[in-house]
């Protein structure tokens, strides 16, 4: 079977959506396809070594400018001119402008101007603008059997749209994956053009496939036109090379990004801090949680050495969103090792429920309230229970891109 994929993000940088990406295209692989990768050559993420290059795949590589190197340049015009009652300043000049405004007050709104700005001059594709006039250009004389086009970000949707258009790829079949929702996404705010480009973009896919049942619940209810062609599969897991473990007994280990709009940690964190476990916190986040004796925290690290601290961690702990219908990836990814998984629910209770009634399919999860105390008896109970955990078979890649491909 001959595969296009398609992803407007770069499949080496280390971000969590690119982890499964690689996943889905290992998945293809493992199942016999012949895969051509149409991607961008840059993207939101910083390059790692740790993630594959498939060699039996044919990549084709168009340039983009990420997120950060775009509001980075446009920060940086708009600081040397911001000042309130002097001339034009350096960003790095001493502490204060002229009129007495902190430099790094100064550098913060303009941040927030070009933040917006970009966003109100497209709001559709702001950041991938470039990726989509580059990678327009691509043209193929096969025909394929099957494109995929893989959200994060729906910007891959839109150039098979536009490839289809100008007749330069050819094919059977078309799978929109919608890692997550567009419009009504976890984070809100879209602009109105966007439900209509969203819609726009699932009437024109053969099939289109979520990776949360939440998510395809609601989205048949936005969208009832579309509702018999959706569907919902799992993540793939990226099993990432295994490192020898470190005899650390009692440690629980949280890996993912944890900004208060989206999920709460805080109740883990005390619940950590009563019990006095060994505990690891890698994320981002706008929270300032603190590091003690006990308890490291860090933001994001590289695969190497996130692979290495979750080596030697006992538990690992997967946190709900606090609304929506998203499921945050690490759980698949999780999912993967035979290491026992706190699964901490949240959100409204028809939505905890359906969570529950899904993974606990699998035999695999031990689930609990966000609350203190519910979590602080489930990881007593993990710490003693003595119960072996294998990978769950059917969030591995070849598994899940089985079930796509029927």
């Amino acid at each position: 079977m001959k595969v296009l994929y398609v992803t407007g993000s770069c499949l080496t940088n280390n971000t969590s959506a690119n982890m499964s990406h690689n996943a889905f295209i290992q998945g293809l692989i493992e199942n016999g396809c012949d895969v051509d990768i149409l991607m961008a050559k840059d993207s939101w993420g910083e390059a790692d070594k740790g993630l594959p290059v498939w060699e039996s795949a044919n990549y084709y590589v168009f340039a983009s400018l990420s997120l950060g190197e775009r509001l980075r340049r446009r920060l940086h015009s708009m600081a040397k001119t911001e000042s309130l009652t002097g001339p034009s300043q350096e960003i790095d000049t001493p502490a204060k402008s002229p009129g007495g405004v902190g430099w790094k007050t100064l550098a913060r709104n303009a941040g927030k101007k070009a933040f917006y700005t970009v966003f109100k001059k497209d709001p559709l594709y702001p950041l991938e603008k470039e990726w989509l006039k580059n990678a327009s250009r691509f043209h193929s004389d096969k025909h394929y059997d099957l494109v995929i086009s893989n959200s994060s970000p729906a910007a891959s949707h839109r150039l098979v749209c536009e490839l289809k258009n100008k007749e330069r790829v050819r094919f059977s079949r078309w799978i929109q994956i919608w890692e997550d929702p567009w419009y009504h996404d976890l984070y809100g705010g879209q602009p109105k053009a966007v439900e209509q480009e969203e819609h726009s973009l699932l009437r024109q896919a053969t099939e289109v496939v979520y990776v949360s049942p939440l998510t395809l619940m609601y989205q048949k209810r936005y969208f009832p036109d579309c509702a018999d062609k959706m569907s919902c599969i799992p993540l793939p897991a990226l099993r990432l090379p295994e490192q020898e473990k470190a005899e650390e007994a009692g440690s629980f280990g949280y890996f993912g990004d944890y900004y208060s709009a989206t999920r709460n940690l805080e109740p883990f964190y005390q619940a950590v801090r009563k019990t006095g476990c060994r505990c690891y916190i890698y994320g981002d986040s706008d929270l300032r949680l603190e590091t003690t004796e006990e308890i490291d925290v860090s933001g994001r690290v590289t695969l190497e050495k996130l692979s290495a601290i979750q080596a030697r961690t006992d538990v690992l702990v997967h946190l709900s969103n606090l609304h929506g219908g998203q499921i945050p990836g690490k759980i698949y990814h999780y999912s993967a090792t035979d290491k026992p998984i706190l699964f901490i629910l949240d959100g409204t209770e028809e939505e905890q429920a359906a969570l529950k009634e899904y993974f606990g399919t699998f035999d695999r999860y031990c689930f609990c309230k966000n609350t203190v105390e519910d979590i602080c008896q489930k990881m007593d109970y993990l710490l003693h229970n003595g119960k072996n955990y294998t990978a769950v078979e059917a969030f591995l890649p070849g598994a899940v891109v089985r079930k796509l491909l029927e």
